[in-house]
């Protein structure tokens, strides 16, 4: 149901000039969107099909005419050219005005409109594509091409709603880790890491709210940041090197296989834990340190670009009810995790297994709010499924269409109880067709992962649940690589 007038927001390009909010209704299965854009000619929005390219997407594009009458028309694209007038009109055009040099259009349909040529609205990652002109179309069938265009994954249904977001302390602090002057390597895509302190305090506190900070001028240039929680000592604060190149500390660099405490992607907004929860730091036990990565993109190979992003972290001695904690499900990061080569599609599992959450969990159980999906380049979806007795629960969480340039949170609708006894199976898909060699599991980025940070509350001494297969079991297949 509809929670707020404007559930979910994000921004569609790193200028804030084309801002999308959006709603959803499970009651008539409809979504309305409104998207605000900083022009008076026409505006574009479409949903692509998981490729973030024109071809193939559903598209409406919409303006307001001089007299103050808004126009909305669906289409879907068979190329990267106009795209055509749909028979079916799908879309609902609920308002649209021009206000200050801004155009805002509200609009409406169904999750599944039922037309072949509109694409089904569902959970995991959506690639959205978007345009806008400065100016109106001279008619509704002559529409020229856009001035800007861009695209952008969201997710539509496993998002924190705003009205969920809690307020801050009154007493809260505010912490920044952020990568030292850093030199953009003068290549197209890189990932960089940074060590850096987490807040030093010597009692207990929460940490309620982690806000990404994106050096000015950088924005088309920072394109997602995760930090993991690391074990090393502060000295290592400020470290920072390419996260695949020898000059990274095998100690530094394996923090990217640990635990996550937050992630952002372009166009993302801060990660605000639940109400009466609180990520813990200080006291016994507890993070000092932690490993920032940082996905650059540069494109024009520029060799002048210096940032310092990273995140703010938000803290509060006021301790909420429960201590956050994340447990790493899934597939152990070890090189006997193998993907052949020119595969279309190739899944790995990797389990919970029953007799680690009978020692590891008490019988009071854990509440799981939240997942945090990981692979790496190769991903294409991924599935974690619940068991209980035997039996089959109801599906935790599932990205059909996994984007590794976006990793966000996956919030859950309602929070899922797990007790000692029960496993969880993670599947993870993907798509080799475009290497020449075996991809086996490690810390690189061109190596690969198959984990679940499953975000929970009461925090308890159960930070690992993951298996991997025996050696022997693998002989074949290493026997076939050396052929």
């Amino acid at each position: 149901k509809y929670t707020t007038a404007t559930q979910f927001h994000v921004s569609m390009d790193e200028d804030l000039h084309y801002l999308l909010d959006w709603s959803y209704n499970n009651d008539d299965s409809t979504m309305t969107f409104t998207i605000r854009v900083k022009t008076t000619g026409w505006v574009g929005f479409g949903i692509s099909p998981y490729t973030g390219k024109m071809p193939g997407s559903d598209i409406v594009i919409g303006w307001v005419d001089n007299n103050g009458k808004a126009y909305l028309q669906d289409r879907f694209a068979t190329g990267r050219t106009l795209p055509t007038f749909d028979s079916s009109q799908d879309y609902t055009l609920v308002s649209g005005f021009e206000r200050n040099g801004t155009t805002t259009l509200t609009f409406r349909r169904k999750y599944n409109t039922g037309d072949p040529k509109d694409l089904i609205l569902d959970s995991g990652t959506t690639r959205l594509i978007w345009a806008y002109n400065y100016n109106d179309p001279p008619n509704p069938d002559n529409i020229p091409i856009h001035d800007k265009m861009g695209t952008r994954s969201v997710n539509l249904f496993n998002t924190m709603p705003e009205s969920d977001k809690p307020p801050l302390p009154s007493d809260t602090q505010r912490h920044q880790c952020l990568a030292p002057n850093v030199t953009v390597p003068a290549r197209h895509t890189s990932y960089w890491c940074v060590g850096v302190k987490l807040p030093q305090v010597t009692t207990k506190h929460h940490i309620v709210k982690i806000a990404p900070i994106v050096t000015r001028g950088n924005e088309g240039v920072v394109h997602h940041m995760t930090l993991f929680e690391c074990e090393s000592d502060n000295e290592w604060h400020g470290y920072s090197a390419d996260c695949d190149s020898e000059n990274m500390p095998d100690h530094l660099r394996n923090c990217r296989g640990g635990s996550i405490i937050a992630g952002w992607a372009v166009g993302g907004e801060a990660v605000t834990f639940p109400a009466d929860t609180g990520f813990p730091i200080g006291g016994k036990n507890n993070p000092k340190f932690g490993v920032i990565e940082i996905h650059y993109d540069n494109p024009d190979i520029k060799t002048d670009i210096v940032d310092s992003s990273g995140f703010d972290i938000y803290y509060t001695k006021q301790l909420r009810g429960s201590d956050i904690g994340v447990i790493v499900m899934g597939h152990l990061v070890t090189p006997l995790m193998m993907i052949p080569n020119n595969q279309m599609r190739w899944n790995v599992t990797g389990y919970c297994p029953e007799d680690c959450t009978s020692r590891g969990i008490p019988s009071t159980g854990i509440n799981i709010f939240g997942f945090f999906f990981h692979t790496h380049l190769a991903g294409v979806a991924l599935k974690a499924q619940h068991f209980r007795n035997g039996r089959e629960l109801p599906l935790l969480a599932e990205n059909k269409h996994y984007d590794f340039n976006y990793q966000e949170v996956y919030y859950l609708k309602n929070q899922v109880k797990m007790y000692p006894g029960d496993s969880v199976a993670l599947t993870c898909d993907y798509t080799t067709a475009k290497r020449n060699k075996f991809t086996v599991g490690g810390i690189a980025t061109r190596d690969e992962m198959c984990l679940n940070y499953v975000f929970y509350y009461p925090k308890i001494d159960f930070t690992y649940c993951s298996t991997a297969p025996e050696t022997k079991t693998m002989l074949p297949l290493l026997n076939k690589m050396q052929k």
